[in-house]
């Protein structure tokens, strides 16, 4: 409102020129809001407001005027939305100037978007110390019918002189001191004029001096009498000029944020003028900052905020700004920023499994065993997602699924006897490439295969081993049994896949026969299954079963090096190790932190013969977690199984941090 003061400043100066004492030139008094008085002082001194008072407290139904404040009786009308009231101590207006007298600051400044020069409420003192005569209403001016008064009384006298009066709507609430001891007569009331009241979006504006009212012989502080001039031509109502900016429709997207996300904030903002400036002003881990809202057909937009990389709240609030420097704000409001929904991978579908147990999913991965493979009659093929996780897709009729298929599909969860199967999707998927690699294939050692063969079924691994037993014409298939150092499993091997035999039990494959022999070293890449709720594997390709060559041949050493470097696991990057070990030897390679305690176990496995190999370690413990940064240790043991001679090798390795 301080442009809104100056704005008058000239015209105010000129329209009072003649007149010698503070005036009250401007009122509104709807809507509630926005309720205020102004006061300008027109004359060539500053004024020192210690002893003015301001009132709208007449009641004539029980006698009860301001001009009794000397008495200390019946000088305010007792009603909480009432007020007689002093300006503070000390407070003075200079020659020309304008103070804007609110009833409520925060309610001016929510519907101006300034603060007011003085409030009521929060500013002045009541007329006589330890006498309520302020009011606890949030507002005061009645917007039809009432009378405001602006006084003078030094403390001592026994009367009170009037400086301002203003009567609007109609003559209910008027002042006649005509025939109170102590006081000159006033004007008759049946001889008063009123101003008239306003409506939303005008004001009450003084548009003269005080006009033909009577300069001598009144209650004035200057011997005019104040209840003599003619309100109805002095006042006027007219618009109550610029506004401040008008906010709404304040939205933002995504509606629900995460720390993925980048938020986009998007407003109307109207004013009676033009826009100067929009902004958003925004607090999250205790910083603020603020964004510049631009234009775009009608609505103005926020830059990408974000994205807000943890979970926290976002505090903020929108501001605009128009061409006169009116503002107005929105409240403070608030966005959780929350973690990204959980991607839905069968790896988080086997951990949830109770949740999603008969649902309907879409899931998109790579076909690792084909349809017509393990089953002509009906379709048990499977896939894998990049979560390193498979799932059995069955349906009851024959479809064309291919190995390095990469699908979209849609069906329905369900578990048949220990198997994960995605049913009712035969109609519902969409071929998306082919010759895809099936991703993510993890090498594990089969002990942690018959740990936990619920977690592994479905998955398409790779494990090594020796074959230890063979026996063929098996209910219509091969069992192959694989051992490692840490225990042994049972390769399936239908004789529909035409890996050894063909459904009519005729061998085919002379070359995996021979492979598939009993003492053979072999690499093999296979979909984990359930028999009697134990860990197999089901071989479905001949190409999926290689000789085990692991490394270049060593020199019957035991030796580790690793990179000479730190690395930055956060960054995703890994460590590169190389190590050796003699012939007919257990291995154990495992990683430690300095104070000894245990972080993860590389190779534990038997070698029977002498290797050299490359090997990587991503930063993870043994629960997948990344480990602090810091300096670790490798510790390579080998143990060969006929001697029992035992060999140790160690070297340091440095994590580093992201900056």
């Amino acid at each position: 409102m301080k442009k809104l003061i100056l704005s008058f400043l000239s015209i105010t100066l000129f329209l009072f020129a003649e007149t010698d004492h503070i005036l009250i030139s401007e009122i509104v008094i709807s809507p509630t809001d926005g309720e205020y008085i102004k006061i300008t002082n027109p004359t060539n001194n500053t004024v020192d407001l210690t002893d003015y008072y301001l009132t709208d407290a007449t009641d004539t139904s029980t006698s009860s005027f301001y001009y009794n404040l000397p008495s200390g009786n019946n000088f305010h009308s007792g009603s909480s939305s009432d007020f007689t009231a002093r300006f503070p101590a000390g407070y003075s207006i200079n020659s020309g100037e304008s103070v804007i007298i609110a009833i409520d600051e925060t309610r001016y400044n929510n519907e101006y978007g300034e603060m007011p020069d003085l409030a009521i409420k929060s500013d002045f003192l009541n007329a006589v110390d330890g006498i309520n005569s302020i009011g606890l209403a949030p507002t005061y001016l009645d917007n039809f019918s009432e009378t405001i008064v602006l006084f003078y009384w030094d403390g001592t006298s026994d009367i009170v002189k009037d400086v301002d009066y203003i009567l609007w709507g109609d003559k209910k609430c008027a002042v006649d001191k005509t025939g109170i001891s102590t006081y000159l007569n006033d004007t008759p009331i049946d001889q008063q004029e009123f101003a008239p009241y306003h409506v939303e979006g005008k004001k009450l504006q003084r548009i003269s001096n005080e006009g033909s009212e009577t300069s001598s012989g009144g209650n004035g502080i200057t011997g005019h009498d104040e209840t003599s001039e003619n309100l109805a031509s002095s006042w006027q109502i007219v618009s109550i000029g610029n506004t401040k900016p008008q906010i709404s429709n304040v939205n933002y997207t995504p509606s629900a944020p995460t720390t993925e996300d980048n938020i986009i904030f998007s407003v109307n903002v109207s004013d009676d003028g033009s826009v100067s400036s929009v902004e958003i002003i925004y607090t999250f881990d205790n910083e603020q900052q603020s964004a510049s809202m631009t234009l775009d057909d009608g609505v103005y937009y926020s830059p990408n905020l974000g994205p807000f990389e943890t979970v926290d709240t976002l505090f903020y609030y929108l501001k605009a700004v128009d061409d006169t420097g009116l503002k107005d704000s929105t409240n403070l409001a608030i966005i959780k920023i929350t973690e990204p929904a959980p991607e839905i991978t069968i790896r988080y579908i086997r951990d949830h499994w109770e949740d999603f147990n008969g649902k309907t999913v879409t899931l998109t991965g790579v076909v690792s065993i084909g349809s017509n493979v393990l089953r002509t009659d009906k379709t048990s093929a499977y896939m894998q997602d990049n979560s390193g996780s498979g799932i059995n897709l069955f349906a009851y009729d024959p479809t064309e699924l291919n190995r390095g298929d990469s699908i979209e599909v849609t069906g329905t969860l369900e578990e048949f006897n220990g198997v994960t199967e995605l049913t009712n999707w035969d109609t519902d998927y969409t071929l998306l490439k082919t010759n895809a690699a099936v991703p993510n294939v993890p090498e594990i050692f089969i002990g942690a295969l018959n740990e936990d063969p619920l977690s592994w079924e479905g998955s398409f691994i790779n494990i090594n081993g020796i074959v230890a037993e063979r026996a063929d014409d098996i209910g219509g298939g091969s069992n192959v049994t694989i051992e490692d150092v840490s225990g042994r499993t049972t390769i399936r091997i239908w004789n529909t896949t035409n890996v050894l035999f063909n459904s009519l039990g005729e061998m085919v494959n002379p070359h995996m026969d021979s492979l598939l022999s009993v003492g053979n070293h072999i690499s093999l890449n296979a979909v984990v299954s359930l028999y009697n709720a134990e860990a197999q594997v089901l071989l479905g390709y001949d190409f999926d079963a290689t000789p085990y060559i692991d490394g270049d041949p060593g020199n019957e050493k035991t030796t580790l090096k690793t990179s000479p470097y730190p690395f930055v696991p956060q960054l995703g990057e890994q460590i590169q190790f190389e190590y050796e070990y003699p012939s007919n030897s257990r291995v154990i390679l495992r990683i430690y932190d300095l104070a000894g305690r245990f972080i993860t176990t590389l190779v534990d496995e038997y070698f029977a013969l002498s290797y050299n190999k490359n090997g990587f370690w991503n930063g993870r413990d043994e629960f997948n977690r990344l480990v602090v940064p810091g300096t670790y240790l490798f510790h390579l043991e080998t143990t060969n199984r006929t001697t029992g001679k035992t060999l140790t090798k160690v070297a340091p390795v440095v994590v580093g941090v992201k900056f």
